[in-house]
């Protein structure tokens, strides 16, 4: 009788269950190796090209997005702003997605559709999201806040002091190599870059 009075407050086990990477790129490629590792997970990805070596380290599978969003328990959302990803996940995507599955979004915040999403958590057509990003940021009222299957974080994935030193010394790296006339690691305008 004790356990059926606690069961709302249940999670799921994230062991063995299909989690889906949208966007497989270097922060992808390191959450798959997490969840393939670290909980047994197998992995599915969607992307703009095949990572065979991937496919072979971790056994990932290759998925169409709607594949992708039709199989996994946990989708994982790890793809950059753009004209072609805005609103990527809108209410069509979030229908094919399992009743039991959650979305994760830890890319960028108009990546979803967030009226789509809060309609979506709150008919519980999925069963939960985890967010660190939002379409309007910083977001200071949500119906987001008020829902029990949504999990908020204000956008501080990065926020330990390991990472801010070293996001510190990355930044000092780049600008003494500008300095020397070297070409900067993080070069993010490489056609202006005339060293």
């Amino acid at each position: 009788m004790e356990s059926q009075r606690r069961a709302p407050l249940f999670g799921c086990d994230v062991h063995g269950k299909t989690l889906g990477i949208v966007g497989m790129g270097n922060i992808g490629a390191a959450v798959a190796r997490r969840g393939r590792l670290g909980f047994n997970m197998p992995i599915l990805y969607s992307g703009n090209s095949r990572k065979t070596a991937l496919e072979q380290e971790l056994g990932a599978q290759y998925r169409s997005l709607d594949q992708l969003l039709a199989e996994a328990d946990f989708v994982c959302l790890v793809v950059p702003l753009s004209e072609k990803t805005r609103h990527l996940i809108s209410t069509r995507e979030l229908g094919l997605m399992k009743s039991s599955a959650i979305l994760i979004n830890i890319s960028r915040g108009p990546v979803v559709d967030e009226p789509a999403l809060i309609q979506a958590l709150q008919t519980q057509r999925i069963r939960g999201a985890g967010l660190d990003v939002y379409e309007q940021e910083p977001l200071a009222e949500s119906p987001l806040f008020q829902l029990s299957n949504a999990v908020t974080l204000p956008h501080i994935g990065s926020a330990t002091h390991e990472t801010r030193e070293a996001m510190a010394n990355r930044a000092l790296d780049n600008l003494r190599s500008a300095l020397l006339g070297q070409r900067p690691q993080d070069l993010v305008n490489p056609q202006v870059w005339k060293g």
